[in-house]
């Protein structure tokens, strides 16, 4: 089903939402798990955040703030039930969807918007589109603690817990133009070379933005390095501006 049309039957559906089913979560583990849905019954508004507290998987890789921790405890219980892929997958289906109608992308980050007919909204795309158990969860949760509006930067440190967790180092490399298959070839074996580390298994992202004139940029992990015209056009300037400035 086209996207326009997911979104017209999401925001038809959540204008009439009625009672919401409710959360129950496992009172036995210490464990941040992803509520279940339960019978129906009122919402049940946290009087904490469900994944406040370390998750029992340790993190292949550090990181900081609300979303981290979102995607931390979302990585747990994706490697507990082996569908990493399966829920890394979902979640970019609902991104796209956010991306493809603005009145969807606000009606889920409205926050003035009642948390039930957002639920109803995803119970909808859930639906539709059949996404994991945990996944559908996930969403909801995030619904009610008023997160959804961060779901992009949750969904970016999910899938590097993913690759961490395999060995894997994501590079993203940013061209004007396609690569052909020998220069993409060519970026692989020296990245692998010299950037990896033993063991370490690489994954290539290449994105075209012809804003860039020409050249490469190259971001791996937190590093950042611009060998595009543009960023050499950009040093030029600022030199003339500084010649100039000091004449």
């Amino acid at each position: 089903m086209a996207a326009r049309a997911i979104v017209s039957r999401v925001l038809s559906r959540a204008a009439c939402a009625g009672t919401l089913r409710g959360w129950v979560g496992s009172s036995t583990s210490a464990t941040p798990a992803l509520p279940a849905l339960a019978a129906p019954y009122a919402m049940r508004t946290f009087a904490v955040d469900p994944f406040e507290g370390s998750t029992d998987l340790e993190p292949p890789v550090k990181q900081y703030g609300t979303a981290a921790k979102y995607a931390q405890a979302l990585w747990s219980a994706a490697t507990k039930a082996d569908v990493l892929d399966t829920v890394a997958a979902d979640v970019a289906k609902v991104i796209e969807l956010k991306g493809a109608d603005a009145s969807f992308s606000a009606f889920l980050d409205d926050p003035t918007i009642a948390v039930e007919k957002k639920v109803a909204g995803l119970k909808e795309v859930c639906k539709t589109g059949k996404l994991n158990d945990i996944t559908r969860n996930f969403l909801f949760v995030m619904a009610e603690n008023g997160r959804l509006n961060e779901l992009a930067t949750v969904a970016e440190q999910y899938q590097e817990l993913v690759y961490a967790s395999r060995g894997e180092v994501l590079v993203t490399v940013t061209s004007a133009i396609p690569l052909s298959a020998a220069q993409e070839n060519e970026c692989k074996k020296v990245l692998t070379e010299k950037v990896l580390k033993k063991g370490e298994k690489l994954v290539l992202d290449v994105k075209i933005d012809r804003k860039i004139l020409g050249g490469l940029i190259f971001d791996i992990g937190e590093k950042h390095i611009d060998m595009s015209i543009e960023a050499r056009i950009r040093k030029i300037e600022n030199l003339l501006r500084e010649a100039v400035g000091s004449a």
